[in-house]
């Protein structure tokens, strides 16, 4: 009996001392690194003394498919080991307790799409090159489920903490502050990938684009994940999102909204600074398809064009009834922007305030904004500025209106402005206009009513001419031969296709 339990207490001391070396070596590195494209674990330091606990100093792990490439690093770790599951050939870790993550998520794009200012704000990863190029290789068939199983490493976790998570970066979107992330994860390369449920608490930090422009201070919120099991060899790019399922609720302060250049940097104007007050995300994600909303106030923004600059107060809500991820497709019918307390400078009219408060009666943001608008402001100012000609004495009474509303339907993409159907009265004025700016070039045509009365004024990049003899005539041919042409476009791209 003695005997029996020497030999049992010989054979788990042993059993330590094998774990120990393969952990403290770079045995289990050589283990897991089979296919380091696709998965490589490395980390400074390693023991595991007590039977089942690996204790872990600057632990890496970072992956890859065909479309992301994902990192993560802890400075510190406690990871409580399946041993028998080794032998399977899987990294079982059924508690992880860890300390100072950096966690960070990148899509691979086309080159073309690889400009500097967005090269600039995604994440680099340590082991893979820049920018995260798609694969260009032909992809091989994928191996044999059986034979995948047998020859790849897998990693399981569960039961995970980390806290504090210092940085959380995906893509553009970097929080920088203290964060606690918990969850699990099982990935077997070619085999299964799955993700949840994970959740991330951020206490207190800030949202930036990258590594420049700040999108929010103080934020806080929480943000919950699940994504279902699926082949990674079978779901390819957005795809992805028909198995995320989730919520997000942020809240924090605007500080400068001099972060939404970017995303309009392929328009020479306008060009936004300043601007600071609360804001709010809340969003919820069932298999890909989201539903929520947003608010924000903003003091003390500026707006510049090359006409001047105008200086006030913008507050708005942003309606998400339906938002289709895998399709880029958001709808946003019910949103609002109002703009108050509003003064211009370095235009000619600069004499009084102005407001305006502008809603998308139906609209959706899918490869640019599609949307009917309408709104409501005090007098016509913003489209006498873009008039830039000088109007007969009795049609200026469009500066000195007390309201003025009306109608369009809008188009906005990388490099177009288009309204159409723009009709709007204020006290006994009726204004019709058409207008579309396309790249560096711009054409509108507008008509100007009050009784019998009628002006027309034709905007041709920076000129503009005014239509005294048959004004209606004229704008209602102008308009009609702006349409045939545009109409005529996408007729000869299907021709020619």
């Amino acid at each position: 009996m003695a005997i029996s339990l020497i030999a049992v207490l010989i054979l788990g001391i042993a059993a330590c001392i094998a774990i120990h070396i393969v952990v403290s070596t770079r045995t289990l590195r050589n283990w897991v690194n089979t296919s380091p494209e696709d998965l490589f674990l490395d980390y400074e330091s390693g023991s595991a003394w007590v039977p089942g606990v690996v204790r872990i100093h600057g632990l890496t792990m970072r992956g890859s498919d065909r479309n992301v490439q994902w990192y993560f690093r802890m400075e510190d770790a406690v990871i409580s080991v399946s041993v028998f599951d080794l032998i399977h050939k899987e990294f079982h870790a059924t508690r992880v307790r860890g300390s100072q993550l950096v966690f960070r998520l990148r899509e691979r794009e086309e080159k073309a799409t690889f400009f500097a200012a967005h090269r600039s704000r995604v994440p680099k990863i340590p082991g893979f090159t820049d920018p995260p190029l798609p694969v260009t290789t032909p992809e091989p068939p994928p191996p044999d489920p059986k034979y995948a199983r047998r020859h790849f490493w897998s990693v399981r976790i569960e039961n995970l903490v980390a806290d504090p998570t210092p940085e959380v970066w995906v893509e553009l979107y970097r929080f920088q502050g203290r964060a606690r992330l918990t969850g699990s994860f099982y990935l077997h390369p070619h085999v299964e990938a799955r993700i949840g449920p994970a959740a991330v608490q951020f206490i207190s930090g800030d949202l930036t684009l990258g590594t420049e422009e700040t999108v929010l201070r103080e934020l806080t919120g929480r943000s919950d994940c699940v994504i279902d099991p699926h082949a990674p060899d079978e779901v390819r790019g957005d795809e992805i999102w028909r198995k995320i399922s989730g919520s997000m609720k942020i809240e924090g302060r605007l500080e400068d909204l001099r972060f939404l250049n970017y995303f309009i940097r392929r328009s020479e104007e306008p060009r936004l600074a300043g601007g600071s007050g609360p804001a709010r995300l809340e969003v919820r994600f069932d298999h890909g398809i989201g539903k929520g909303d947003a608010s924000f106030e903003a003091a003390g923004v500026s707006t510049r064009y090359s006409a001047g600059t105008v200086r006030g107060q913008v507050s708005g809500r942003l309606e998400i009834p339906r938002w289709d991820v895998a399709n880029g497709n958001m709808e946003i019918s019910g949103s609002r922007v109002d703009l108050s307390n509003a003064v211009s400078e370095g235009t000619k009219h600069d004499e009084r305030d102005w407001w305006g408060r502008f809603q998308v009666v139906s609209g959706r943001l899918h490869n640019g904004l599609q949307a009917q608008g309408a709104v409501s402001a005090r007098d016509a100012r913003p489209l006498y500025t873009l008039f830039r000609a000088e109007l007969p004495g009795w049609a200026q009474g469009i500066l000195k209106l007390e309201e003025l509303s009306g109608r369009a339907r809008i188009r906005v993409g990388s490099d177009l402005v288009d309204v159409e159907d723009m009709g709007a009265t204020g006290g006994s004025f009726r204004i019709s206009g058409r207008y579309r700016q396309k790249g560096k070039e711009s054409r509108g045509a507008f008509l100007i009513e009050n009784g019998l009365l009628s002006v027309g004024v034709a905007v041709e990049g920076d000129a503009s001419h005014v239509k005294l003899l048959g004004a209606k005539k004229w704008f209602r041919e102008t308009v009609e031969a702006q349409t045939r042409v545009q109409e005529a476009g996408p007729a000869r791209a299907r021709t020619a296709s």
